[in-house]
């Protein structure tokens, strides 16, 4: 299970090291933090994301070491593919946090037909490829980059 996107980010104190990525639109959401970490002199890194491209990105995530901890903050696109570009080069979901900007859209598995859609907000759906009316769980599957759908009843 990933941890889910967040409202607010909370500051996690005692890690060796922050680094704070965003795009244009989360840059604000992170400046209180970079506030704090500047008050507990820790190391950070802060970058923000026009159209670097994802070789630069892997070679700098792969360069942190043990202790670096991850926010993530920006539209959902982004956080989407920084934070794929973070687990392939092995942070983990207990080394970061993320807020979207924005409407977030979601992919969802159905528990019946394994049939995939899109959702933003919503709670509940219905399967458009069996007709199942599905609850939007929080179970996050890596692998599939999706969450998984659980039937429900009306």
């Amino acid at each position: 299970m990933i941890r889910p996107v967040q409202k607010e980010l909370l500051y996690s104190k005692g890690k060796r090291k922050y680094l704070f990525c965003t795009d244009s639109a989360g840059a604000e959401a992170l400046y209180p933090l970079v506030r704090q970490t500047m008050e507990d002199h820790v190391p950070f890194d802060f970058l923000e994301i026009g159209h670097e491209s994802d070789s630069f990105l892997e070679q700098w995530f792969s360069q942190q070491k043990m202790g670096t901890y991850l926010y993530l903050s920006g539209k959902w696109e982004f956080v989407s593919r920084i934070k794929n570009l973070a687990f392939e080069a092995g942070f983990t979901e207990f080394e970061m946090q993320l807020k979207v900007i924005g409407p977030a859209r979601k992919k969802l598995i159905c528990s019946k037909c394994y049939g995939i859609h899109e959702v933003e907000e919503a709670l509940h759906v219905t399967c458009i490829h069996c007709g199942l009316y599905l609850e939007v769980s929080n179970h996050y599957s890596r692998r599939l980059d999706a969450f998984l759908g659980y039937s429900s009843i009306k």
